[in-house]
């Protein structure tokens, strides 16, 4: 009997021995990706989260009812339409744009942004979607006589910080044209064209198309339109390296250049 148990024990053994290989076997068949879990999917992604600065009216920013709204919105919702992605737009400091996009947490940025020398060895530009032309903002009331770009370099002024409009005002302290201590930076836009308002500033130096918004949503005055030395027209912004999709998108772009996409909507938000 003995012998018989010793036998028998052997073979169950045996078969849970088998029956445990068979099994970690069969898991292999059953998740055939597991092994391949590290790689992308193929497919394109479905939702597109773009990143944006929404203190920038008509361009960008939150209407009565909380939505984003302006030419931007409306320019990227389109390009989002003819690309076949659902666009989510983040809301972000301007300064912090790049930044995020770099660390992947947006996907894309579309906030009235320049290419420079300094931009464009972190990120990639489309072609431009907008001609950029700027406005010097002051109080009708104020004492400054401005009259043409270079009166703003007599008196205290504000550029919103990470712009074409502050790369500008530090060239001009660089050539000594202006002291350092006359130009104010703003995160948020909406803060320094509120000090024109209140006598703190002489003046904002700002996009033409807010400038006039603006000067109408708080009695203002554009007293100057004018084109920054070096200026450069708006792009969407793509990771570094984008060669695809910067190649869709300005197909796309010229596409709504030559139906009159863009024209329509710079009669919705720039003219009226």
């Amino acid at each position: 009997m003995n012998r018989l148990a010793k036998i028998l024990i052997c073979v169950l053994c045996l078969t849970l021995i088998l029956g445990t290989m068979t099994g970690c076997g069969k898991t292999e068949q059953q998740d055939p990706d597991k092994a391949n879990s590290g790689e992308q999917p193929k497919e394109e992604k479905k939702v597109w989260i773009v990143g944006t600065s929404p203190d920038y009216p008509p361009f960008e920013f939150v209407d009565e009812k909380g939505n984003f709204a302006g030419f931007d919105m409306d320019l990227i919702q389109e390009v989002g339409n003819r690309l076949g992605v659902e666009v989510k737009i983040e809301s972000l400091e301007f300064e912090s744009l790049i930044a995020s996009l770099k660390q992947g947490k947006i996907d894309a940025i579309i906030s009235c942004m320049s290419p420079n020398e300094e931009r464009l060895k972190e990120v990639d530009f489309t072609k431009p979607y907008y001609k950029t032309k700027h406005g010097v903002l002051v109080n009708p009331e104020g004492k400054a006589k401005i009259k043409e770009l270079n009166d703003v370099l007599k008196y205290e002024f504000g550029v919103q910080s990470g712009t074409t409009m502050a790369a500008w005002a530090q060239s001009q302290i660089e050539k000594g044209a202006v002291q350092e201590s006359q130009v104010k930076y703003y995160t948020d836009a909406n803060a320094g064209v509120l000090d024109v308002k209140n006598g703190r500033l002489a003046a904002f130096v700002i996009d033409l198309p807010v400038a006039y918004e603006k000067a109408k949503e708080l009695s203002l005055e554009v007293a100057v339109e004018t084109v920054l030395e070096k200026d450069e027209d708006p792009g969407i912004v793509l990771k570094k390296g984008s060669d695809e999709m910067l190649e869709k998108l300005n197909k796309i772009i010229d596409d709504m250049m030559a139906d009159g996409t863009v024209e329509k909507l710079e009669e919705k938000w720039f003219k009226q």
